[in-house]
């Protein structure tokens, strides 16, 4: 079996795993995501704002409010928002050229997701936008012109696959490009069996990226994956009977982040997939008041058989012929229901406003009689409720965002130069963000309470004190409070500023005992004149 066969064998089956899901996804695409990528199983080239069935735009106002929280309350682009740790080791023992190396990181990593060419913050809002609706949102990695690149892609054209531990380690991405294109990407394409390098623009080739594990690390001479790469990289399509260009990656170039699955699952389960019933009814409900609204608009009409219609400028929808002399059909009306309609609208947009945590994430009530930090506080505690979804997004897309960035920029050689006393030390993230400040909030309000609980005790019997770590208090109460790292003085300057301050104390003693000494020098001068035997042979000078 040649390789691309069994890629293309693998492929195949992992569009078929997604196929039992495509239903809920092109739900989700028609009323929550209209303007993205269609679930239809082919490209198509046709293009409309997908809003032709949508009556209620409810959903897709609370999907655009969940991701404009989540990139708030994740990445808050004017904020410092993670920061990069030794692991296994405390703050307090680090010395200032180790905390200098790790701002440093930060700050070059912060910036490089800033720039225009790295597209980040906009990917992971596409990103956030994809995840509310399907649960699912994959973002490609690459490098432009040495920039570190982020895009998001849509789920309708991405495939993928976990290893045993539930994390993604198989993609296959789809997209569709004319010979020109592939002719432009792929200049050694020309020769190759399957490809007309003057085929038609109407005649577009699909092309798969598909990224997997390297099972052969060892790499056989003349292989172009490279030696070590974790990962194998292969561009091919399925008209041609060889990869169009094969190679490797020591990082895995796809972020595949969900929001929530069950244990065996591999594609996630977003917010919409928990309201897709109301989102449907609510949907049809503003469609039926619409219909309902017009006919009041634009009454049926009624006329005899046999009347003469003139030209009117009021416009009638529906004209209702009678015998001449019967009477006139008149409609049955059965209660008050425009105001049921209205409240049943009304609740169940309630209904979805909660399944997407516009609630937690977003509009904080702002009651009277409430303080800033009442206010702060219910604030936390609904971010708490959300901290394990929270979570996965940090771990499944955050960080390999920061570590395959962080790998990039020392490949490059533009990081700040690593101490030796770190060299081999294991580097761990430390979130900053207002999501993780709320779950640090109950840490903090232990610390308080038991500091308040201990202070009348202190009064009365202050040995107690001397059980308290003063130094590790410190440190836990500037990390709940996201104090920067950088203000907190390095074991090594401690360790200097104490030394300075000890030789202080022995010089301020030695200034202290020199009246002293010079006193009994002088007093044991005048004795020895007085007695010089007696004084110098006690003193045995």
């Amino acid at each position: 079996m040649s390789h691309i066969t069994e890629l293309n064998q693998r492929y195949e089956e992992l569009k078929l795993l997604r196929s039992n899901l495509d239903s809920m996804f092109k739900d989700s695409q028609k009323y929550v995501r209209p303007n993205s990528n269609k679930f239809d199983h082919g490209h198509t080239t046709k293009q409309d704002d997908g809003s032709k069935e949508l009556f209620d735009d409810t959903a897709v106002w609370c999907n655009q409010m969940f991701a404009n929280g989540l990139a708030s309350n994740l990445i808050p682009k004017s904020d410092r928002w993670f920061y990069l740790r030794v692991q296994n080791k405390p703050q307090g023992s680090l010395t200032a050229d180790e905390l200098s190396f790790l701002q440093g990181c930060e700050d070059r990593i912060l910036h490089e997701f800033s720039l225009p060419q790295s597209q980040f913050y906009s990917a992971s809002h596409e990103c956030f936008l994809d995840i509310g609706a399907y649960g699912t949102s994959p973002v490609q990695i690459s490098e432009v012109d040495g920039v570190i690149n982020f895009r998001s892609r849509p789920l309708s054209d991405v495939f993928f696959d976990t290893d045993q531990y539930g994390t993604v380690d198989t993609v296959h991405y789809r997209c569709y490009k004319t010979a020109r294109q592939l002719m432009q990407a792929f200049p050694n394409i020309a020769d190759m069996r399957g490809f007309n390098p003057n085929d038609s623009i109407h005649n577009k080739y699909e092309l798969i990226y598909s990224i997997y594990p390297n099972t052969d690390k060892a790499a056989k001479k003349g292989s172009r994956i490279g030696r070590g790469r974790k990962y194998t990289v292969t561009y091919w399509c399925p008209k041609m009977p060889e990869p169009i260009l094969e190679s490797g990656s020591s990082y895995f170039t796809f972020l595949v982040p969900r929001w929530s699955k069950l244990a065996d699952e591999v594609y996630g389960r977003g917010p919409a997939f928990s309201c897709l019933s109301q989102i449907r009814a609510l949907n049809k409900m503003v469609k039926e008041a619409l219909t309902s609204a017009e006919y009041l608009n634009f009454p049926t009409l009624t006329a005899e058989e046999d009347s003469i219609m003139l030209p009117m400028k009021y416009g009638s929808r529906q004209i209702m012929f009678h015998e001449p002399g019967s009477e006139k059909p008149s409609p049955i009306l059965a209660g008050n229901q425009p105001q049921y309609v209205m409240e049943m609208i009304r609740m169940y947009r309630e209904s979805v406003n909660r399944s997407f945590f516009v609630d937690q994430i977003i509009r904080q009530e702002k009651k009277e009689r409430q303080s800033v930090l009442e206010i702060q506080d219910v604030r936390g505690q609904m971010l708490n409720q959300l901290a394990p979804l929270l979570n996965r997004m940090e771990s499944e897309y955050l960080s390999p965002a920061i570590e395959a960035t962080f790998e990039l920029l020392a490949r490059q050689d533009q990081l700040p130069e690593r101490p030796a006393s770190l060299d081999g030390a294991a580097l761990e993230i430390s979130y900053s963000s207002p999501s993780s400040q709320s779950q640090f909030a109950t840490r903090l309000a232990d610390i308080s309470a038991f500091m308040k609980d201990i202070a009348p005790l202190a009064q009365v019997q202050p040995e107690v004190l001397e059980a308290l770590n003063e130094q590790k208090l410190f440190e836990s109460y500037a990390k709940y409070r996201n104090l920067d790292p950088a203000v907190i003085k390095s074991a090594e300057e401690l360790e200097a500023i104490r030394a300075e301050q000890a030789e202080q104390e022995q010089q301020m003693q030695q200034i202290q005992a020199a009246p002293q000494v010079s006193g009994a020098i002088k007093d044991i001068a005048q004795a020895k004149q007085a007695d010089p035997e007696g004084v110098g042979g006690l003193l045995n000078i």
